[in-house]
């Protein structure tokens, strides 16, 4: 097959549903399919690429930052999209398009099935359907929500990253859709895995890894650290990720004389793999999350985790086995939860169950999910959508 496969935000550009769409891309090339990506062009960056099966567009639109956008630069991505393919030459008929985000992707995708009657599927990351994270998402639901629910209508498929992002879709279009709305969860690559910590030493190795921003709450990952240090327990932590709030965090640090961390800022996904195969603990208390990327690779490399018991969590982590689930957002229950790990599991040496290792890495591969992909796309080339 041909899949085009729509996404303002791929790499570097950011957070977790740009190297989704990556992870997927790959999966299908490798299958023998063709993908050619549409996406934002961004300093440093070849506004073409191809490569074996994967062709990259990356259209020069407004984009001021790799880690967050607005919506005056989403806007400017819809307009050089469809003024891009409003003059396409290449030799190229698509078979399916996958569009990322509701919007702004599925009106770019809309667009192409007015003009080319090419059928779309929307990969929902969460935050698209409302009332998903109405902290921050209130007014652009409120603006956009007939926009959303046609554009959700007109897709052949809704694809949803967990059981209660489902739950929520359906409600938003209503019983007549439901049927149309199916979960995938995200995937990764499984290697590298710490099977235990027998030979972990005695210091604990702490991570945050998110955008600096409210709905990830890196502030109270950092108090916890601060409170962890002050209860004498041997840790040191690393915060990966950039955002409005790491000026506040750098201040916070240095008000406080807080010592043994490091915030490194974005680096490469390769880089955040290496930090997780040497670190032992991630902390991870979004508000919100579709299905968090930065969870799931924890979880890859052997990582125990310690999370909000939210959406696409509850489907990976098994409380005691590999995290457990921070119920208050309080910093001295999250701080005893570390704790109880460092001097329960850490300090003995836990392993993991072999079944836990053998049914999480088959449940939730990449393979696994760029298959279930491709079984939604034969339904729409063979015309049974």
């Amino acid at each position: 097959m041909n899949i085009l496969i729509l996404n303002y935000e791929y790499p570097p550009l950011g957070g977790g549903a740009g190297i989704v769409t990556e992870n997927l891309a790959n999966s299908f090339a490798l299958a023998g399919h063709k993908v050619f990506i549409v996406t934002t062009w961004f300093n440093g960056e070849p506004e073409y690429f191809a490569e074996g099966n994967i062709t990259i567009v990356r259209l020069r639109s407004k984009r001021k930052y790799t880690f967050q956008s607005n919506p005056i630069e989403m806007y400017s991505w819809i307009r050089h999209s469809k003024a891009y393919f409003d003059a396409f030459t290449e030799d190229i008929r698509f078979d399916i398009c996958l569009s990322n985000f509701t919007l702004p992707g599925g009106e770019v995708a809309i667009y192409l099935k007015k003009k080319w009657n090419l059928p779309y599927i929307i990969l929902s990351h969460g935050h698209d359907i409302p009332w998903f994270s109405p902290r921050q998402m209130f007014i652009w639901h409120s603006v956009f929500y007939f926009k959303l629910k046609h554009l959700l209508k007109a897709s052949l498929y809704n694809v949803l990253l967990s059981e209660e992002l489902k739950r929520r879709a359906d409600g938003f279009l209503g019983s007549k859709y439901t049927s149309k709305n199916v979960v995938i969860p995200n995937g990764f690559t499984f290697q590298n895995f710490r099977t235990s910590f027998e030979d972990a030493g005695k210091e604990l190795q702490l991570l945050f890894v998110g955008r600096m921003v409210e709905q990830k709450d890196p502030l109270l990952a950092l108090k916890v650290f601060s409170l962890l240090r002050k209860m004498g327990l041997p840790v040191r932590m690393k915060m990966i990720g950039d955002g409005k709030l790491k000026p506040m965090l750098e201040n916070w640090i240095r008000h406080y004389q807080i010592e043994h961390i490091e915030l490194t800022g974005k680096i490469s996904q390769s880089q955040v793999l290496r930090e997780m195969e040497e670190a032992h603990l991630l902390l991870a208390p979004s508000r919100e999350e579709g299905m968090s990327l930065a969870v799931l690779e924890a979880l890859s490399r052997g990582m125990y985790v310690l999370a909000t018991q939210i959406s696409g969590n509850t489907d990976v982590i098994f409380e005691g086995i590999n995290g457990h689930f921070i119920v208050k957002r309080e910093v001295e229950e999250i701080a005893n939860l570390v704790k109880d790990f460092y001097y329960e599991k850490f300090l003995k040496g836990y392993r993991y169950p072999d079944y836990y290792l053998e049914n999480f890495s088959n449940s939730f591969s990449w393979v696994s999910a760029a298959e279930k992909y491709l079984q939604l796309f034969r339904k729409a080339s063979t015309n049974e959508g």
